[in-house]
């Protein structure tokens, strides 16, 4: 009996002790509650929550620079067309395919593209008629 109260007395002394204890109780109780995770969790959020906005932003950073590099490909692309550059299948290929990912990438984000839309029209059917006459450069 004197052990328990010499245990007791410890315990007093140490409150940080006694917290630790009940908490692993609590967890290894059948009631599911885990406070270390709880705890845990929480403190992540604490030390990431900036790393995690901050990762948010560049990710839209990149997004945004992805397609601006895209629609610029597309202009490009287009405007060399109507100043008579022949381009070759594999190069058509592309554009229209950078086309597609780009109207995705509007129609996803309920952007406006007046300019890049004519620019399409006038790829697509540009595209339809060296498909027909099959007059890609080499």
């Amino acid at each position: 009996m004197d052990n328990f109260f010499e245990i007791l007395e410890r315990m007093s002394m140490h409150p940080e002790i006694v917290l630790i204890g009940a908490l692993t109780l609590i967890e290894i109780a059948p009631i599911k509650i885990n406070p270390w995770e709880k705890i845990l969790k929480w403190v992540g959020k604490m030390i990431n929550g900036e790393v995690s906005e901050r990762l948010s932003d560049l990710q839209r950073d990149f997004e945004q620079t992805k397609a601006q590099d895209k629609r610029w490909h597309i202009l490009s692309f287009a405007n060399s067309c109507r100043n008579g550059k022949q381009h070759s299948r594999e190069e058509w290929k592309h554009a229209i395919s950078e086309l597609r990912e780009y109207e995705q990438y509007t129609e996803d984000k309920n952007i406006e593209n007046g300019v890049i839309e004519e620019d399409a029209k006038y790829l697509r059917e540009l595209y339809r008629v060296r498909n027909i006459r099959n007059d890609f450069s080499k």
